[in-house]
């Protein structure tokens, strides 16, 4: 049996279910495990990784050693390591923002833009935002990818809705780029609401219902996404904007370190689509999609 305090609990999210529950583990990486349970899908992770909605943080486990999970009595138990869950700080996902600093956030959102297309890797979906890098494709295969994430992106961006279906499912990645860029794009529709108080919550339902898939590690980000709640990476990166240049820098290094493209493909989603409801709203027009 391994003593409890071995392994350190840092943070619990709010998504997290503290009754008794058993868990069958779906993947485990060096940093992360992911474990699913009749309500979806909770992950185990490291403090860099960081928390979210349904991310249990802890310090000193082997998540590749992992083959049982489960909560019993307030512990998480992983193999014979046994967790106390009420020690752990709860994780706020939330994101709180003043509207009256809408430009601030504008002018983050110019910085990030700047370093993402600078720092993204090769075949993520930043050539969305600069088309010198659509030269990286070289391949078929590669080509067809970004004609199909271009053409999707495109006509979602100019109305259509129903285009989230073309975009849903496809691109490299534990999690595809589509549904990554349909993230972002989630993501920066509800910042919008945060700093002009419009609310997006009919067409966060929609995307969601267009864009939900089999892929349970995909649709628990689009679901989270769609509701507003951020995780670390992703929550510090938006506190970034209202700082200075060298946090909005740091703060974009750490998202391009998510997954091979992830991190490039959710932001180049919230990018995106923070330009279009912005414009629509400097020049006093509705949102695309109603």
């Amino acid at each position: 049996m391994v003593i409890a305090t071995q392994v350190q609990i840092v943070s619990v999210g709010s998504s997290v279910p503290l009754c008794d529950t058993v868990f069958t583990v779906h993947s485990t990486f060096e940093r992360v495990a992911n474990l699913l349970y009749f309500g979806g899908i909770i992950s185990v992770v490291t403090e860099d990784i960081g928390g979210g909605p349904n991310n249990i943080v802890i310090k000193g486990f082997n998540f590749l050693n992992l083959k049982e999970a489960q909560i019993i009595n307030d512990e998480l138990i992983l193999n014979d390591t046994k967790i106390f869950l009420p020690r752990a700080s709860k994780y706020d996902s939330t994101v709180k923002l003043d509207a009256s600093k809408k430009t601030t956030f504008l002018s983050g959102l110019q910085i990030f833009e700047r370093v993402l297309i600078k720092h993204a890797h090769p075949l993520s979906s930043v050539f969305l935002l600069d088309d010198r890098r659509k030269s990286f494709f070289i391949t078929p295969f590669e080509k067809n990818l970004r004609n199909q994430l271009d053409v999707g992106t495109t006509e979602i961006l100019n109305g259509k809705l129903s285009s989230v279906s073309k975009l849903k499912g496809i691109g490299l990645g534990f999690t595809p780029q589509g549904d990554d860029l349909i993230s972002g794009m989630l993501l920066a529709i509800y910042v919008y609401q945060l700093l002009t108080g419009y609310s997006t919550a009919h067409i966060r339902e929609e995307i969601y219902r267009l864009a939900r898939s089999k892929n349970v590690i995909s649709d628990t980000f689009l679901y989270f996404s769609a509701k507003g709640e951020f995780f670390e990476r992703f929550k510090n990166l938006i506190h970034a904007f209202f700082q200075d240049k060298e946090s909005v820098i740091n703060a974009t290094m750490q998202l391009l370190a998510i997954g091979e493209t992830s991190g490039a493909d959710i932001g180049t989603g919230f990018i995106l689509a923070s330009k279009e409801v912005f414009k629509k709203s400097t020049n006093g027009g509705v949102l695309i999609w109603q």
